[in-house]
């Protein structure tokens, strides 16, 4: 698990987008090597490609992009929602603030970004450490 500091150290792609998947949407990783083989025959053009549970049902071969789709990111605003965790946004014209905490928190730990999407992950991430 990584602390506050390295989570703020990540820059927005696939591998802040793979920890948010594992760590706040509760993907997992299909282990059952009869399953991968079976989902890489039907399913991909590559052989040995990495496969994804989501809690609700079905595999996927990648996760969205959380950091840069703000489509993708919503889904973990209404995750961290359905944890009963606020989301608290401030945007100035070159920043975005975003924190998730109690909904009475006066004083959220905000989360610095460029881009709301990547502001969304990081906070998402250290409200889940």
């Amino acid at each position: 698990m990584m602390n506050r500091e390295e989570i703020l150290q990540l820059n927005s792609g696939r591998e802040i987008d793979i920890l948010v998947a594992e760590q706040v949407m509760g993907w997992q990783v299909e282990l059952d090597p009869y399953r991968v083989h079976r989902l890489d025959h039907y399913f991909s053009t590559k052989k040995n490609n990495k496969w994804w549970r989501k809690p609700e049902g079905g595999w996927y071969d990648s996760p969205p992009s959380y950091s840069s789709d703000i489509t993708a990111a919503w889904e973990v605003v209404e995750r961290m929602n359905s944890r009963g965790q606020a989301i608290f946004m401030l945007k100035t014209f070159d920043l975005n603030q975003v924190a998730f905490d109690q909904p009475s928190n006066a004083n959220p730990d905000y989360i610095t970004e460029k881009t709301v999407a990547g502001a969304i992950c990081k906070a998402a991430l250290v409200a889940t450490m």
